[in-house]
C-alpha cells in the first residue's frame, strides 16, 4: 500500500444533484488507492459460514480475511466521503455494495422522474437565449451550467448543437459580424470544440475591451485588471488631481480655517465643479481675493502648473507604495519638501 494513502481523504459528496460528477471522482480515486476494495462495489460481499454459520475472523483463511478487510475499508471510505445528512436517508444493508447502488437510485430517482428532468433540461435548452441584463461572460458561464446539468443527467448533444445553441444565444447586434467570419473559416469552425469556441468568445471580448480602452483613455487606471480573478463590484480607479477656482470680495469675512490655511490655496472636499459636462470633487482650490494685483487667468495657469505636479508626484508616490488611493493616511508616507 503507498505510504502516503492514510494522508488523503475521498472526495466528499454534499449535495445528491453532484452525484453524477463525485462519483467519477470518487471511482477513480478509490481505485488509484485501494482498487481489491473497489471491487466490493460491484457485487455483493457474502461473509463464509460453515454448517450456516458464520465464520469468526479467526477462523477465515488468508483469503477471506483479506476480503473480509477490503469489504470493511470500502464501507468507512464510502461513510467518510458521504455527507451524514444523505448517507442516513439510503436504505441500505451495511455491505458497500448496497450503499453504493442505493445512492445511485436516490440520485436517479424513479422512471418517472428521471424522463421528467431530461425533458425539462431539453426544453431548457431548446429555449436558452442571453437576457438583455447580461454581458457575455454571464450569459457563457449560465450556458456552461446548463450544459453540466444535462450532462449529470446523461442527456448529450453534439458538439456543431452545443456550439450553435450559444452562438444564437449572444446579441446579434454586438457578436454577428465576429460569429460570420468564424464560420467563414469551415474547415477550424467544423473541428471546433465547445471549449475552443468559448475561447474565441473571451479573446474577442477582451479584445473590444483593449478596443474601448484605448478610444476613451481618460488618464485613470482600471485596476481590476491587474487583480487575480479581477475585481468584484464597483472598479477603483487612481485619483486625479482635480483645480477649481472661487473668487471672493476682500470686504467679506473670512471664516476661520486653522493655522495651515493661507488665503492663495486651500483643500476643501466639499468643494466641487463641472468639467467636460461631469461633476469633480475638487482637492486643489484657489481662493482669489479681488483686490489682488494679478488677473485671474494668470492665477489659473499658475493652479494648472500646480495641479500637473501633483498629479505626477503622487502617481510616483502611489506606485512606490503600492496603494493607488492617495488617502489621507497614505498621504502621511510622502515627503514633505516642497521648494
Amino acid at each position: 500500500m503507498n505510504s502516503i494513502t492514510p494522508l488523503l481523504k475521498p472526495p466528499k459528496l454534499l449535495d445528491i444533484d453532484d452525484y453524477n460528477a463525485w462519483s467519477e471522482r470518487f471511482g477513480n480515486w478509490v481505485e488509484a488507492y485501494h482498487l481489491d476494495a473497489w471491487e466490493h462495489t460491484k457485487e455483493p460481499y457474502v461473509r463464509p459460514t460453515t454448517n450456516g454459520v458464520q465464520l469468526t475472523i479467526r477462523e477465515m483463511s488468508t483469503e477471506d480475511k483479506k476480503k473480509y478487510l477490503d469489504e470493511k475499508l470500502m464501507v468507512s471510505l464510502l461513510q467518510q466521503a458521504i455527507k451524514e445528512d444523505i448517507l442516513i436517508l439510503l436504505q441500505h444493508d451495511g455491505t458497500a455494495y448496497s450503499i453504493w447502488t442505493e445512492l445511485e437510485a436516490k440520485f436517479v430517482g424513479s422512471d418517472d422522474m428521471l424522463k421528467n428532468k431530461m425533458s425539462l433540461m431539453n426544453k431548457e435548452f431548446d429555449l436558452f437565449r442571453g437576457l438583455k441584463s447580461e454581458n457575455t461572460k454571464q450569459i457563457i458561464d449560465r450556458y456552461c451550467n446548463l450544459v453540466r446539468n444535462m450532462t449529470k443527467l446523461g442527456i448529450k448533444k453534439d458538439t456543431d448543437e452545443l456550439i450553435e445553441k450559444l452562438a444564437d444565444a449572444l446579441p446579434y447586434e454586438t457578436w454577428g459580424t465576429f460569429l460570420m467570419m468564424l464560420r467563414s473559416n469551415r474547415k477550424d469552425y467544423k473541428n471546433m470544440t465547445l471549449g475552443d469556441f468559448i475561447k474565441h468568445l473571451e479573446a474577442q471580448e477582451m479584445e473590444k475591451r483593449k478596443i474601448a480602452r484605448m478610444k476613451n483613455y481618460d488618464g485613470e487606471q482600471d485596476i481590476s485588471l491587474y487583480y487575480k480573478s479581477g475585481v468584484t463590484g464597483t472598479t477603483n480607479h487612481s485619483p486625479k488631481i482635480e483645480t477649481a477656482f472661487s473668487v471672493k470680495d476682500s470686504s467679506e469675512k473670512k471664516s476661520s480655517q486653522g493655522s495651515s490655511s493661507t488665503r492663495f490655496s486651500s483643500f476643501d472636499p466639499n468643494i466641487s465643479a463641472t468639467k467636460n459636462g461631469r461633476k469633480l470633487q475638487c482637492n486643489i482650490v484657489l481662493n482669489l481675493e479681488s483686490d489682488q494685483d494679478y488677473s485671474e487667468e494668470v492665477a489659473k495657469k499658475q493652479m494648472s502648473l500646480l495641479g500637473m505636479v501633483l498629479e505626477s508626484y503622487s502617481s510616483f508616490v502611489a506606485g512606490k507604495i503600492g496603494n493607488p488611493m492617495l488617502t489621507r493616511i497614505t498621504i502621511k508616507l510622502m515627503p514633505r519638501r516642497w521648494n
